[in-house]
């Protein structure tokens, strides 16, 4: 196994032995323990991300995005990264849990992508800045849309419990509704702004935006906004946005599969 191969298995392994982790130590009763260790765990397995990346960015002399696998471990490192900047703010100490079992999915098919059929190096003539920086800030804007639907699955699993009066161990673990709330509009106002920079950064590509790409990325942008408008409207419950930023992130996923 060569070392950017090594250096994702022990990113994905990260993931997956913290959220085992937490998982057990919800289970027993011990939460006081996840917080931190748990933290430290993500944070390890982001700097093994963060080390893939610069390895596959050497090999190809441009951004690491030449392949389904690597476009799964860059949206894979904005999740994480949008954790970081966002979770700690709003007292998410639980969204690493949430979020975890995500991560280590894609990076789990990503890896086996690279094992069986690593293209190798892809470099290029010459690099376009423009489309290398469209390219990064889409896929920032889908690790904050992802992250926004993390938090909207954190808020309905608390909004059942609270209905059902039903409060297990992960209940008392979980922020306060409001907190979450606030995340996900945050999350998706960062998301939305990241996608505009995005689209607009296309038009000023040496090459015609492929339309077809173009097109759905300008969907996942009218989606978004409707969801935001939809909030901010007054018309929508907390419950429904937290809907809506689940359901939503389908555009991102169907636009990264087109790809």
């Amino acid at each position: 196994m060569t070392m950017d191969k090594l250096l994702l298995a022990l990113s994905t392994l990260c993931f997956l032995g913290g959220f085992i982790y937490v998982v057990m130590a919800l289970r027993k009763r011990q939460p006081r323990q996840t917080t931190w260790l748990n933290f430290a765990v993500v944070a390890a397995g982001f700097v093994f991300q963060c080390l893939f990346l610069h390895s596959r960015g050497q090999l190809h002399g441009r951004c690491p995005v030449t392949s389904g696998a690597e476009i799964l471990i860059f949206l894979s490192w904005s999740i994480v990264l949008f954790y970081f900047l966002v979770g700690r703010a709003f007292r998410l100490s639980l969204l690493g849990m949430f979020t975890e079992p995500i991560v280590f999915v894609f990076q789990a098919i990503a890896l086996a992508m690279l094992i069986v059929g690593d293209a190798g190096p892809q470099p290029v003539d010459s690099v376009d800045p423009w489309h290398e920086f469209h390219i990064s800030v889409a896929l920032l804007s889908f690790g904050a849309f992802a992250l926004a639907g993390v938090a909207g699955i954190m808020y309905l699993v608390q909004d059942r419990q609270l209905k059902k009066h039903h409060l297990g161990a992960l209940f008392y673990q979980l922020p306060p509704i409001r907190y979450l709330l606030q995340a996900i509009i945050r999350l998706l106002g960062v998301g939305l702004a990241l996608l505009t920079v995005a689209i607009i950064s296309a038009l000023f590509q040496e090459s015609e935006p492929d339309p077809k790409h173009y097109s759905l990325a300008i969907a996942v942008w009218l989606g978004y906004a409707a969801l935001l408008g939809w909030h901010f409207s007054g018309k929508a419950t907390p419950k429904r946005v937290a809907i809506g930023a689940v359901i939503v992130f389908v555009f991102p996923i169907a636009l990264l599969a087109a790809l």
